[in-house]
């Protein structure tokens, strides 16, 4: 149960209990998000506790109407460091699972390659080969008629 700040000082704060729970939801999701605190942390039991403390010291101030530019929330570098290595760890199993398939689909090498060239074109050489014989052998008998 929340007891510091007081309700009845977070209500002082905001125009309706509704604006204030948006306004403490937003700044506890920023807080999540790896924002850094304006206040002193202690005795924050979480980060509604922490967000709500933040409104009562007027830190964060509920702003009427649609805000186009929203302020950007410096997070700390611990935060950098751990969204770089998420982002680090994600390519590395791609390209993980990338080589998985590649290497299960028995990968493209030079024969496979020329095989789905073959197949987009139309054909394998050897049919156009076979085609082109028998359009020949075709001509030819048509010149003997003649």
């Amino acid at each position: 149960m929340l007891t510091d700040p007081s309700i009845e000082k977070l209500k002082a704060k905001s125009a309706s209990p509704y604006d204030l729970t948006v306004l403490v939801s937003k700044r506890a999701r920023e807080l999540t998000d790896g924002a850094q605190p304006m206040i002193d942390t202690e005795g924050a039991a979480n980060v509604v506790s922490l967000a709500c403390r933040e409104v009562a010291a007027d830190k964060v101030v509920a702003v009427e109407g649609d805000v186009e530019n929203e302020a950007v929330i410096p997070i700390t570098r611990e935060e950098k460091i751990r969204r770089r290595e998420e982002a680090e760890n994600r390519r590395k199993m791609l390209e993980e699972e990338r080589a998985e398939r590649a290497s299960s689909n028995g990968g493209l090498n030079s024969k496979g390659l020329d095989d789905l060239i073959n197949a987009l074109a139309g054909g394998a050489p050897e049919e156009e080969e076979e085609l082109v014989s028998e359009v020949d052998d075709a001509d030819d008998m048509s010149e003997d008629e003649e």
